[in-house]
């Protein structure tokens, strides 16, 4: 059980316990195999919206999907919050 000590204010970006998260998977995740591959082009146009908040794993350039950086500057998404890590090679290329 969590000890809730102090509350912020905005939205919630998650859940509150993976048992949520599980629950939520179970309800909303097709088990139906298919074919999910799409271009980066396809897939910044599906999944990255204006005012999303995104992440990237990696280490600056290495292990980071450039191309998908690349592909959000072209489509020209804006207001984006990122969450970065020590090296922020594509977080620069963003701002």
């Amino acid at each position: 059980m969590i000890n809730i000590t102090d509350e912020g204010l905005g939205i919630l970006i998650g859940w509150f316990d993976p048992d949520e998260n599980r629950n939520w998977v179970m309800k909303n995740k097709s088990r139906e195999l298919k074919d999910k591959r799409m271009t980066e082009k396809e897939a910044v146009k599906k999944f990255v919206k204006n005012e999303d908040f995104i992440a990237m794993g990696g280490f600056g350039h290495v292990r980071v999907s450039m191309s998908i950086i690349y592909e959000i500057i072209r489509q020209k998404k804006r207001n984006l919050t990122m969450a970065g890590k020590t090296a922020v090679h594509d977080l620069d290329l963003l701002v």
